[in-house]
């Protein structure tokens, strides 16, 4: 969250003395983009005071008072970042942590999400990103993903676990060449080469919008003259086969009632998907679709 786009308009300078000595404080008010406004319209406001050369701002959320970021700058118009960054999440938690150097991104910065897991960390040379990892996890905190993305070498390695942190498979590319492997139980069951990075979704014909349509109009057609039982959210699950085709239909809540019984012909009735592909092969693709009907006004 960088205040480059803030102008000097509306700032209040208090003078402090202690001793002998004293410390200037700027007041500065913000809207919820980050652009200064009058206190009666701050949705964030931040205090700021030099610590050496660089001024310190701390930024606050004005409604409660949290703490949302701590950014340093050439000066006190808050025009070039330089120095450390912080933010927070409301819970307190740190959120983002980096440097600036004269208002460019330079060296670690990392990004955890609101539990606290490290889901970020990348290096900046001069605000262009050299080297990047993306680490990603299930809901029990374990393992899902780790992402490494070398710029300046053209180097990528993905690595996939299950959700009791065991190796499901792996891919390492110099540029669009790569080596796969495939893991059952921790042991290699397919090793192959890949020409190329791609990774596209399967897709319905017409995009997503035509999806919901479908979706909604034949919710409309199944449910006319039904019972009220059929209100609610039904999450169904399915595959997108290789050949487009659905397979594998399932309700994962609601189950047994006629709006779970409904959602999953429809799903099962679906006309054929564009199929998914991954390094050049079409693969499996797996959804979770929510179907809901609500009760009239």
């Amino acid at each position: 969250m960088n205040l480059k786009r803030l102008v000097f308009g509306f700032l209040f300078l208090c003078i402090t003395s202690a001793s002998f000595s004293q410390t200037k404080q700027y007041l500065y008010y913000f809207d919820k983009d980050l652009n200064t406004v009058e206190s009666s319209k701050a949705v964030f406001y931040g205090t700021g005071a030099y610590e050496g050369d660089l001024l310190k701002l701390m930024l606050y959320n004005n409604l409660d008072k949290h703490l949302v970021m701590i950014e340093h700058f050439k000066d006190s118009s808050l025009q070039v970042s330089d120095g450390l960054f912080d933010s927070y999440y409301k819970n307190t938690a740190k959120e983002l942590e980096g440097n600036y150097a004269n208002g460019k991104e330079d060296g670690l910065w990392e990004h955890w999400d609101s539990a606290g897991h490290l889901i970020d960390s990348s290096i900046y040379e001069n605000g262009e990103k050299i080297n990047s990892t993306q680490i990603g996890y299930y809901k029990n905190g374990a393992l899902d993903s780790f992402v490494t993305n070398d710029f300046k070498s053209n180097l990528l390695q993905k690595k996939f676990y299950d959700d009791s942190s065991r190796i499901i498979s792996e891919v390492n590319f110099i540029g669009q060449k790569g080596f796969e492997k495939v893991y059952s139980n921790g042991i290699i069951t397919r090793e192959d080469s890949v020409f190329t990075r791609e990774e596209i979704e399967a897709s319905f014909p017409g995009g997503p919008n035509a999806w919901q349509r479908y979706i909604v109009s034949s919710m409309i057609n199944k449910f006319n003259g039904l019972r009220d039982e059929r209100y609610g959210t039904c999450i169904v699950k399915f595959i997108i086969s290789t050949d487009g085709k659905i397979k594998n239909v399932e309700a994962t809540t609601m189950q047994g009632t006629m709006l779970a019984k409904i959602a999953i012909d429809i799903i099962k009735d679906s006309p054929r998907w564009k199929p998914a592909s991954q390094y050049g092969r079409l693969v499996n693709a797996y959804r979770l679709q929510p179907v809901t009907m609500t009760a009239p006004n």
